[in-house]
């Protein structure tokens, strides 16, 4: 009996110790740092990124239509090109060139007409005659300019020598562009736009443009929407879309690669939260919601989104409080404390203990 009586105290006083401990590693748990913001009704500019190549504002590319030596090119990349100054010359003595002949052809019409031109003011000849003599004249020019046009590769426009693909001795390809010609105190990019966003971009719109490579690629260029093609393609079903960038400064070159950021939504008046309270378990949107000095796990529906916030459809209402600094350290049920953002920064970089 009283071996009986001493096992009962015994179990008793451990059962008393086992609570007791039970009760000092509850008053040991420590609350994690985080940091909060409220769920609020704000407004969300949604936009997409298209790419694209830029180009100069006006742009010609120069082609050979004979498959002759190139002898001269008389301007580098870089340089300033007049209106029909030549910038590939080819040889002009090559056996696909009718340079040499459609000259002299010219050459003995001029002389003719000039000759036959005395003898028309003396009424040696008739009226008949002179006039054809004017018009071979005019064909042997027409034929002269056209050969000459071949061997001495003009350009259109007034602009920068962007490009030269081809060197002195080597045959000038067929179909393949020799050199471009843009200017480029204006810079245009062409983008396509799907079906549901073009009805949001306008002439006059603005945009970012964001260059990728190259010395400036850290840098964002204002640009406006100057045309909204007003059919899609009947291929890609995209409308085609040209923006216009300045480049008073030169800094652009056509031919490289860019993205255009448009603004093509606005939501108003919707629930927001920053993305970094936002994760995903599974697919699943989750946050962790503040429930007094808890942290809840809930489930949320995601619209639209922007680089910074999230549209909330559902599962959380105006004025509720999600963590964002210390989501990672924490779990549904943990205890949690409030803090200012640079004191849970400090607190969230410290390692968890055990």
């Amino acid at each position: 009996m009283k071996r009986l009586i001493v096992l009962s105290i015994s179990l008793i006083l451990v059962m008393i110790a086992c609570g007791a401990r039970k009760k000092e590693i509850a008053k040991e748990e420590k609350p994690v740092a985080v940091t909060v913001a409220a769920v609020a009704k704000g407004n969300l500019a949604i936009s997409k990124t298209y790419s694209g190549t830029i180009e100069g504002w006006k742009q010609a590319k120069i082609y050979a239509s004979i498959p002759e030596a190139i002898v001269e090119l008389p301007f580098s990349e870089g340089s300033l090109v007049e209106a029909g100054q030549p910038v590939v010359k080819l040889d002009k003595e090559g056996s696909a060139s009718h340079f040499r002949q459609a000259e002299a052809m010219y050459q003995d019409a001029k002389d003719n007409y000039e000759k036959m031109g005395n003898l028309y003011q003396q009424g040696a000849i008739s009226q008949q005659t002179y006039n054809n003599l004017k018009t071979n004249l005019e064909v042997a020019r027409a034929n002269y300019e056209s050969a000459r046009q071949q061997v001495e590769l003009t350009s259109p426009i007034t602009g920068i020598l962007t490009d030269l693909s081809v060197n002195v001795g080597q045959y000038a390809p067929i179909g393949v562009p020799l050199a471009t010609i843009a200017q480029t105190d204006k810079i245009r990019m062409t983008i396509y736009v799907d079906g549901r966003s073009a009805s949001f971009i306008k002439a006059g719109q603005p945009a970012k443009i964001e260059i990728s490579g190259g010395e400036n690629s850290d840098e964002a260029y204002e640009s406006k929407v100057t045309e909204v093609a007003r059919s899609a393609d009947p291929e890609t079903r995209a409308f085609r879309a040209e923006l216009q960038i300045d480049n008073q400064n030169k800094h652009l070159r056509p031919g490289l690669f860019a993205r255009a950021v448009i603004t093509v939504d606005e939501l108003d008046n919707i629930l927001i939260v920053p993305k970094e309270a936002v994760f995903l378990v599974e697919g699943v949107a989750k946050v962790y919601k503040l429930d007094g000095d808890r942290a809840r796990s809930q489930t949320i529906t995601l619209g639209e989104s922007t680089p910074e916030a999230y549209q909330i459809v559902s599962g959380l209402a105006q004025g509720d409080q999600v963590i964002v600094l210390g989501r990672n350290l924490v779990e549904d049920g943990t205890l949690v404390k409030v803090m200012e953002n640079s004191k849970a920064t400090q607190a969230a970089e410290k390692p968890k203990e055990g």
